[in-house]
This record gives C-alpha cells, sequence and structure tokens, in this order.
C-alpha cells in the first residue's frame, strides 16, 4: 500500500537536532515542532476548546485493562512532544514505566519542565526517530501515539518499528486527524484548518507557516480505513476505528500478534 506524504513545503530548517532523521522532510518537520514547542500546549488547548485532552484520557484508557494500575508495564508515549499524553498515561496507569519519546529536543525539554517529582520518577523522556526505535524487540506491553503518526516520512517503517518494539499482545492505541471520507467532516475540517488553526496557531507561537503545514498534513494523511489495512499488512489484529466528536478525530486500537517464529518458539518451551 502506498501511503500519502506531507507536503514538504515548511519553514526552514535551523540545522539537524540530536536525533538524526530519515530525510530532509522529517529535519524540517523535527526543527518546526522545537520551534513552536513553547506556545503548543497552549495553542491546542485554545483551538481544540479543551477537547482534546478529553480525546487524549479517553484513548489512554485503552492502553491496558481498566482495573489495571500498570503494575510491571512499560509504555512508551511514541512522538511524545512536551509530554502531554505521557503524564495523562502516569495519572492513568502510576505504577507504569513511561518512556516519552519524540525526535524534537525542544518539544522534550518543555515537557520536562512540567514533570514533578512523581512524574520523572515514572516518565523518561527520551529523543528518538520513530522510524528506528533505539529500543530492544518486544520491549513494550502498550504504546501510544497522539496526533504523531500523521507528521511521519514512512509511516510504513514506522508501524514495522512499533510492531517491532511491542512484546506479542501488546496494545497499540494512536489519536490523530485522518483524512475524512465524510462531506460533512470534509467541509468542517476545510473551514477549520484554513481559519481557525493558522489564526490561533500564530497568535501563541509565532509561527504563521508552521500551522498552514499542520492542515497539509492532515489533507495528505491516510483515511482511518487506509490506516487499518497497513496496520494489518503489519502484524497487527483485533483493529478497532472510533470516531470522536462526529468523525473529527478518531482512536484506532490493535494488538501486535505473535510471529510465526515466536508462536514456535512458545510451542518449544511448553514441550
Amino acid at each position: 500500500m502506498s501511503e500519502p506524504r506531507p507536503s514538504t513545503h515548511l519553514p526552514a530548517s535551523s540545522g539537524r537536532e540530536g536525533v538524526e532523521t530519515v530525510d530532509e522532510h522529517g529535519a524540517r518537520v523535527q526543527a518546526m515542532f522545537s520551534d513552536i514547542a513553547p506556545g503548543y500546549d497552549r495553542a491546542n488547548r485554545v483551538m481544540s476548546m479543551g477537547i482534546d485532552v478529553r480525546w487524549r484520557r479517553r484513548a489512554v484508557r485503552s492502553l491496558l485493562p481498566a482495573e489495571s494500575r500498570g503494575e510491571d508495564a512499560r509504555i512508551l508515549d511514541l512522538c511524545a512532544g512536551t509530554l502531554d499524553s505521557s503524564l495523562e498515561i502516569h495519572r492513568a496507569f502510576p505504577e507504569a514505566e513511561v518512556v516519552g519519546g519524540d525526535f524534537s529536543a525542544g518539544m522534550l525539554e518543555v515537557g520536562r519542565q512540567r514533570l514533578d517529582a512523581e512524574a520523572r520518577a515514572a516518565i523518561t523522556p527520551k529523543e528518538m526517530d520513530a522510524h528506528e526505535l533505539p529500543e530492544p524487540a518486544s520491549s513494550f506491553d502498550a504504546l501510544f501515539c497522539a496526533f504523531g503518526v500523521r507528521n511521519l516520512s514512512d509511516l510504513a517503517r514506522a508501524t514495522a518499528e512499533q510492531a517491532r518494539v511491542l512484546r506479542p499482545g501488546g496494545r497499540l492505541v494512536v489519536l490523530d486527524f485522518f483524512r475524512p471520507t465524510t462531506l460533512a467532516t470534509r467541509a468542517f475540517h476545510g473551514l477549520y484548518n484554513s481559519t481557525v488553526l493558522p489564526v490561533v496557531g500564530w497568535a501563541f507561537t509565532g509561527n504563521l507557516e508552521a500551522y498552514r503545514y499542520l492542515p497539509r498534513s492532515m489533507q495528505a494523511f491516510v483515511s482511518a480505513e487506509q490506516y487499518r489495512s497497513l496496520l494489518e499488512s503489519k502484524g497487527f489484529v483485533d483493529i478497532e476505528v472510533q470516531g470522536l466528536t462526529f468523525g473529527v478525530a478518531a482512536v484506532v486500537t490493535a494488538v501486535r500478534a505473535p510471529t510465526a517464529g515466536e508462536l514456535a518458539a512458545a510451542k518449544g518451551a511448553v514441550a
């Protein structure tokens, strides 16, 4: 399957950061997010009227069983940015170990400043590129990604990496703005993205071009059903898509199925 790639018309990069990206598009997105990091959270709250907080909280609850406090669980918050989702994961599962991974040093630094002593003990911010995760295979019980996968240069490669670091039976939860397929949601996205998003984004971050890029990234992204097909091709099963707020956003949940080799190894261990 071929995935659309967002337009590369981005603000000029001020130089590569610590984590090397797979291509120039990734380097430009990396620099863009570091530039808007200080005002990013405030812009999100105003643009969504706080709805993004409720979306994130609802999606995070899908990571582990409802009764779990995260005992012995290791969770990766991928494209963690300013650690909004990492903090929400910690609140939902206070005994879990959380790794907040992002390729923008600027975003992670803003996030670090938000962590109190208790959160610092549970959350580890870590610079990483989603296309080549610096983590062992089968090392996470769950993986969360909010509003990040549509910015990836190679969605198929990054999805394969997510499957690699999840243990068999581990859960993937993705919250994002997938390309709308109905007339109503297309009209809403078009109006909102051409008016509210760039004006509010510019007011809080001073970077108008970044908030012109973000709508283009939504328009170029896959639909939720196309994303479902990609997940299936990378070894995920039990895939569910749940629309949020009249389909404006969606939560996709999936389970990483064991490979043939893992099943054979498990049978051999039992024998």
